[in-house]
């Protein structure tokens, strides 16, 4: 094979690619065309060591880009003077490749026992964090066993009495005026029957002829039966301090029968106008006196069940004190109540909005305004309404609440059913069978004692110099 010169080199073109030419000194190339049509040639160098034949790439000749063939030729000679001194280039190679291939292996070996390193310590630390966690609730266990009972309440409030219609509010009131300043930085598990027992003397203390205070007792003592009982099933306590404390020990319960004569409902009807209270707390006591409704479900209502073209208003089961919804129907009289609020209210969503028309106003209202208006022979509170004997009645003191015994007694008087009544007034039906098959029974009787009741009440307030005056049967 002759020697091949740069001038043949050059004149490579592409019918020749894969042809073997000799570069001489023992160099050999073969003849490659890419696709772009570029001729270059692939340079290696034959050699023996051992008497062994070996040969090791030396470079590509390209007439633009590409090694010269006098830098092949260079390269050759560097290679052969390794050759010469006894370092194999490929055997030198081999062993890089060699020690890298090994370098790898160690690093993968590292890694991995880095990962099973970091694995368990991963482990070791969730261990760690149990056993902090451990300690942790150890801890809190004994901190929520040193509660007070203050602090106890609030846990009680925001997990139990939030699920209450009224957030528990009343409780919250009842517990600031008489269990917090006698008990109220006292660790729970500290409190004595001793101790409770104080707190519903306390009650006793405040008793006239006209309020015994034995249904506040009594209820005071069942939210806080409650509380610690609360208490105790989540190991907050060992001993609920009022299990030993019977309600019966208490006293009678006396209940209210306040009822206000037809006499009274005209006069209340003419001095409803001229007692300074708001316009909207006047509508609401119209309201719950023709409706037989409670004021607390009367203040909480949402314009949204009211229904002016069906002419009825829906309290729902959230709102009902008993938890069970009731639809009112709506008597002209009742209707006319409910129009004449919407056009002050309206705007918002609901019929009696607080101040900041953010939510209802508080259920307590209506009641503080019209007892702040019978003071009888009691002194004027400060910072309270001037009108301290505007609503003041023949009968004596009367409360919100007694407008929906009223109302029950008037629909009795005007003929109506008491099963009908009952069911007007939303109560509980304790016959099951009942409940369940007489549910809509009462619907067009129950339409009937409202109609009724709100004629009556139309009556009372146009024309009283000519009504004739019922009398309970």
């Amino acid at each position: 094979m002759a020697i091949i010169t740069v001038r043949e080199l050059q004149t490579l073109s592409i019918t020749d690619n894969g042809k073997r030419v000799s570069m001489g000194e023992s160099m050999y190339g073969v003849v490659r065309v890419a696709g772009d049509g570029v001729v270059s040639v692939y340079v290696v160098w034959r050699y023996k060591v051992g008497g062994k034949l070996r040969q090791i790439p030396v470079g590509t000749w390209k007439d633009k880009g590409g090694l010269s063939l006098k830098t092949l030729r260079d390269k050759r000679d560097i290679l052969a003077a390794e050759v010469k001194s006894h370092d194999d280039p490929i055997e030198r190679r081999a062993s890089v490749k060699l020690k890298r291939d090994a370098d790898k292996r160690a690093a993968a070996i590292k890694l991995e026992a880095d990962i099973q390193a970091a694995k368990l310590k991963a482990q070791a630390d969730a261990a760690e964090a149990i056993r902090a966690q451990q300690l942790r609730l150890c801890t809190q266990a004994a901190e929520q066993a040193r509660l007070t009972v203050r602090q106890l309440f609030d846990h009680w409030q925001k997990l139990d009495l939030q699920n209450r219609v009224n957030k528990g509010d009343d409780v919250l009131r009842a517990f600031n005026a008489d269990v917090f300043p006698l008990i109220g930085d006292l660790a729970a598990e500290d409190v004595r029957k001793a101790h409770i027992q104080a707190i519903l003397d306390n009650i006793r203390s405040r008793a006239t002829d006209g309020r015994p205070r034995i249904s506040m007792q009594k209820k005071t003592l069942a939210d806080l039966r409650q509380m610690f009982g609360w208490a105790l099933e989540r190991d907050y306590l060992l001993v609920n301090p009022t299990a030993v404390i019977r309600k019966a020990k208490l006293g009678a319960t006396v209940e209210r029968e306040r009822v206000l004569s037809e006499a009274e409902v005209i006069e209340l009807f003419d001095k409803l106008p001229r007692c300074g209270l708001a316009e909207t707390s006047r509508l609401a006591l119209m309201i719950q006196l023709s409706t037989a409704s409670r004021i607390g479900e009367t203040l909480q209502a949402h314009w949204a069940h009211v229904d002016f073209e069906r002419r009825t208003w829906g309290i729902p089961a959230d709102i009902a004190k008993n938890g069970k919804a009731h639809t009112i129907a709506l008597s002209d009289f009742t209707l006319r109540q409910f129009q004449t609020l919407h056009a002050i209210t309206g705007v918002t969503p609901w019929l009696f909005p607080n101040s900041e028309l953010n939510a209802p106003v508080c259920s307590k209202t209506t009641t503080k305004q019209v007892g702040d208006r019978q003071r009888y022979a009691k002194a004027i509170m400060k910072n309270r309404s001037q009108d301290a004997h505007a609503l003041e009645l023949p009968g004596g003191r009367w409360v919100p609440h007694d407008l929906r015994r009223t109302a029950a007694t008037m629909m009795v008087q005007l003929g109506v059913l008491p099963d009908v009544v009952e069911k007007c007034l939303n109560h509980t039906e304790p016959n099951k069978l009942k409940r369940i098959y007489q549910r809509a029974s009462y619907e067009v009787p129950m339409r009937e004692a409202w109609r009724l009741l709100g004629e009556r009440l139309d009556l009372l307030t146009n024309k009283p110099a000519n009504v004739v005056m019922l009398h309970a049967a």
